[in-house]
C-alpha cells in the first residue's frame, strides 16, 4: 500500500505542480499577447507615419501647386488619426483602424507635426504655391521622421517585453517539469513544441530576421521582416536580398510594393540548426533616419526658394568639370545671368510676387537645359550656368539664347502678368580662364557688357560680339 500511496501522492503532486505552472504560463502568455497587440497597434501607427513622411518628402522636394491639395488633405487625415484614432485610408486606399498615439514623447512630436501641417494648409489656402508653404512642409519632414523614430522605439520595447515574457513562460514550463521530476512528453513532442515556441519568439522580435539557405536565398523570414519589406513570407522565400534592395553606402535601399521608400541596415550572423549553423540577416528599418539625412543634404546644396542648386553645390560641380577639362580636353561653358527689371517688380507688387516670379523663372530655366547642364541661383536675381562638353563658342551661344528665350512669354504670377528679360554673359574654359574665380569674373564682365549694350541679349567673352534677343 505504501508504494501505491506514494505513487498516488507523487502523481497528485505532479499534476498539481503541472497545473500551477500551466496557469502561470497562461498568465504570462496572456500578458505577452497584450504586449503583442500593443506592438501591432504601434506597427500600424509607424507604417502610416512612414507613408506620411514619404509624401511630405516628395512635397518638400517640389514646388507646392494646386495639385498638392489631395496630398495635403491626406497628410491631415493621417495626423488626425494618429492624434485621436479612427479609420483612415492608406496610400493604396486601404481602410485601416488607427489607434491614437498615447506615449507622451510621441504626442509631443506629433503636436509639432500637426502644428506645422496646419500652418502649411492655412498658408496654402490663402496663397497657393507660396514658398512659405514649402518651408513648413520641409519642417514637417524631420518632425515625422522623429515621430517614426519614437514609435519604432516604443514598438521595439513592446516586442522586447513580449519576447521576454514568452521566454519566461518557456523557462517556467521547463522548471515545472524539472521540479516534478518527470518527462511525460516524448522527444519528438518536445522538439515540436520547441519549434513552435522558437517561431513564436522569432515573430515577437521587433527587428526583421531572415534565415538564409545554402544558395544565398531566403529560406524563412519572421513577421517583422515581412512587414518591413512589404511582402508575405511565401513571396520572400526563394529570393535574395539583392533582388529586393540595392546597397548604397552601407545601407540597403529600395521601394516597398506600395511605392514607399525603404532603407535597411543588414546585420549578418549565424544560429545553430539541426543540421549545423544557419546564416541569418537581422534587418533594421532606418528609413526615417535615411530620409532625414537626404533631406538635410538636399537643403544644404539647394536654394530654399527655387529649389535650384546653390553656390555650395556649384563650387563642387565646378571642381569636377574643370578637372574633366584638364584630363579629357573638353570645353566647359559658363553663363552668368542677371535679370533685367526685377527690382521694379518687388517695388510694384511686393516681395511675395517677386519670390513667386523667381520660382517660375527657375522652372523655365531648368526646362531649357540639357541633362548634363546645371543652373544655380547665387544671389537675389543672379544665376550661374555650367554647360559641360559644350563643343565650341557657337554651341554655347545657341544654349545661351535658348536660356534667353524663357523670357519671351510673360509670367502670370498671383493674378499679375509680369514681363521682364535677362542679360547673359558667356565664357568658355580653358580659353577664358582655368579656375572658377577667373571664369566667373569673365562671365560677369560679359554679362555687364550685355546690359550696357541694351540688355535682353547674350554676350560672349571678348572674343565674340553679343547678339540681341
Amino acid at each position: 500500500m505504501l508504494p501505491d500511496r506514494a505513487a498516488f501522492l507523487s502523481s497528485r503532486i505532479f499534476w498539481a505542480i503541472t497545473l500551477v505552472f500551466c496557469a502561470i504560463e497562461a498568465a504570462i502568455l496572456a500578458t505577452a499577447y497584450d504586449h503583442g497587440a500593443d506592438e501591432d497597434r504601434l506597427a500600424t501607427q509607424l507604417a502610416l507615419t512612414h507613408q506620411a513622411s514619404g509624401v511630405a518628402w516628395r512635397l518638400a522636394s517640389t514646388s507646392i501647386a494646386a495639385e498638392a491639395d489631395p496630398q495635403l488633405a491626406w497628410l491631415e487625415s493621417i495626423l488626425v488619426g494618429l492624434n485621436h484614432g479612427g479609420p483612415v485610408h492608406t496610400l493604396d486606399n486601404s481602410l485601416v483602424e488607427l489607434g491614437a498615439i498615447k506615449p507622451p514623447d510621441a504626442r509631443h512630436v506629433l503636436t509639432d507635426a500637426v502644428a506645422r501641417l496646419g500652418s502649411a494648409r492655412r498658408l496654402h489656402n490663402v496663397v497657393p504655391g507660396s514658398p512659405l508653404v514649402q518651408d513648413e512642409i520641409r519642417g514637417l519632414v524631420p518632425a515625422l521622421a522623429q515621430l517614426g523614430t519614437v514609435l519604432a522605439s516604443r514598438r521595439d520595447e513592446a516586442d522586447h517585453t513580449a519576447a521576454v515574457l514568452v521566454g519566461i513562460a518557456l523557462v517556467t514550463t521547463a522548471g515545472g517539469f524539472i521540479a516534478a521530476g518527470l518527462l511525460l512528453l516524448r522527444q519528438s513532442r518536445r522538439l515540436e513544441r520547441s519549434g513552435r515556441l522558437m517561431r513564436s519568439m522569432m515573430n515577437q522580435i521587433g527587428a526583421g530576421v531572415c534565415i538564409i539557405g545554402s544558395t544565398d536565398k531566403i529560406a524563412d523570414a519572421n513577421r517583422a521582416a515581412c512587414r518591413m519589406l512589404g511582402r508575405p513570407r511565401r513571396e520572400l522565400r526563394g529570393k535574395r536580398i539583392e533582388d529586393i534592395l540595392t546597397e548604397k553606402e552601407g545601407v540597403w535601399v529600395g521601394e516597398r510594393p506600395d511605392g514607399m521608400p525603404l532603407a535597411i541596415e543588414r546585420i549578418p550572423g549565424t544560429i545553430e540548426g539541426e543540421r549545423g549553423p544557419l546564416r541569418i540577416f537581422t534587418l533594421l528599418d532606418v528609413t526615417a533616419r535615411h530620409l532625414t539625412a537626404e533631406c538635410l543634404q538636399h537643403l544644404a546644396n539647394h536654394d530654399p526658394l527655387t529649389g535650384l542648386p546653390n553656390r555650395g553645390y556649384l563650387e563642387g560641380r565646378f571642381k569636377e568639370e574643370l578637372a574633366r577639362c584638364r584630363k579629357d580636353g573638353v570645353i566647359l561653358g559658363v553663363a552668368a545671368l542677371d535679370l533685367d527689371g526685377f527690382k521694379p517688380v518687388n517695388d510694384t507688387y511686393g516681395h511675395a510676387v517677386g519670390d513667386a516670379l523667381l520660382v517660375q523663372i527657375a522652372q523655365r530655366l531648368s526646362a531649357a537645359l540639357r541633362i548634363s547642364d546645371v543652373i544655380a541661383r547665387v544671389g537675389g536675381d543672379e544665376f550661374i550656368g555650367l554647360f559641360p562638353d559644350v563643343g565650341n563658342r557657337d554651341s554655347l551661344s545657341f544654349l545661351g539664347e535658348r536660356l534667353l528665350g524663357v523670357f519671351d512669354e510673360p509670367f502670370e504670377v498671383m493674378g499679375h502678368l509680369v514681363s521682364l528679360s535677362g542679360s547673359i554673359g558667356l565664357v568658355v574654359a580653358p580659353a577664358d580662364g582655368e579656375d572658377q574665380d577667373s571664369l566667373l569674373k569673365a562671365a560677369d564682365e560679359a554679362m555687364y557688357r550685355a546690359k550696357q549694350a541694351g540688355k535682353r541679349r547674350v554676350q560672349l567673352s571678348a572674343v565674340s560680339p553679343g547678339r540681341a534677343a
